[in-house]
């Protein structure tokens, strides 16, 4: 399988970013089902969800407490030179909307798995361990802005929903709602869902009565074996206790690059296939 992350690069949009106009609903439909959040109101149940600069990317990440968020582990690492970015030189803007967030927090520390290792062309065991999580600098404690917590696994014919940023919607959230698990295996997810570059760490939720539980993450997009375009997730039930453990002790372990010269690795032995039948790609 070949595998695409979603970390958008900031250096040819850093100008235009602020005023990029929304996309349009013609727009929205053509993405295959993505809605942009384009209003307050439509906004209003999602401002845990925003977007994680890097200062040279961005990706989706999510705000599960009101110090904590989760992402994707290869948000952290530059895509050019595998170098792991400094926890000072990342920003979370939460409920991001025209520009303009519904807070901006620093952060304070960030934790991947001990058994991760970042490459822009990982073998199917590579996305079970892309997920991150961050401790921010200050809590969030807004009224306006609830985090989304976690839940149960999400399972084969499962309807999920996905909130995400993306290329050309940068500067505000699309949903896409009704979205299906097509395949389960150990901690990977493959999802009908519609994503793009900049959609890694993205939370993949359940609706329940109660609202939202984020069940996976966004991690990649990849074509299965009959040329489908599908999207890949890490579950929860896979690296998250292992995060948490890693912040209770205080580790901060620094993932190594997928070679030694943090750029693309060797494909896996199985060619990037994996049970799943399906090819990943990363850009």
């Amino acid at each position: 399988m070949r595998l695409f992350p979603f970390a958008l690069l900031l250096s040819a949009l850093a100008g235009p970013l602020m005023a990029q106009s929304l996309p349009s609903e013609q727009r929205a439909v053509a993405l295959g089902g993505l809605r942009p959040l384009a209003s307050a109101d439509a906004a209003e149940a999602w401002t845990g969800v925003g977007r994680l600069d890097t200062g040279h990317s961005f990706c989706s990440a999510t705000l599960i407490s009101e110090r904590l968020v989760l992402t994707a582990a290869h948000c952290l690492f530059h895509a050019e030179t595998a170098a792991r970015f400094p926890d000072d030189a990342l920003t979370f803007q939460s409920g991001l909307r025209n520009g303009r967030p519904e807070a901006l927090r620093g952060v304070r520390r960030s934790f991947v798995p001990e058994a991760y290792t970042f490459d822009l062309s990982p073998a199917f065991d590579g996305i079970s361990h892309d997920m991150a999580l961050l401790e921010l600098e200050l809590p969030i404690r807004s009224n306006g802005i609830a985090p989304i917590g976690t839940g149960r696994r999400a399972g084969r014919g499962d309807a999920v929903t996905v909130v995400s940023y993306g290329a050309d919607r940068e500067a505000v959230a699309s949903i896409e709602e009704g979205c299906l698990v097509l395949e389960s295996h150990a901690a990977v997810r493959m999802l009908s869902c519609n994503v793009n570059q900049g959609s890694s760490g993205a939370p993949v939720m359940r609706m329940t009565p109660d609202g939202p539980e984020i069940v996976a993450v966004i991690s990649a997009t990849a074509t299965d074996r009959t040329g489908r375009d599908v999207s890949m997730a890490v579950a929860l039930d896979g690296p998250f206790a292992g995060l948490l453990d890693q912040m209770d002790r205080g580790a901060r372990p620094g993932a190594m690059s997928g070679s030694g010269t943090g750029l693309l690795s060797p494909r896996a032995a199985d060619g990037g296939r994996s049970r799943l039948g399906a090819r990943f790609l990363r850009p």
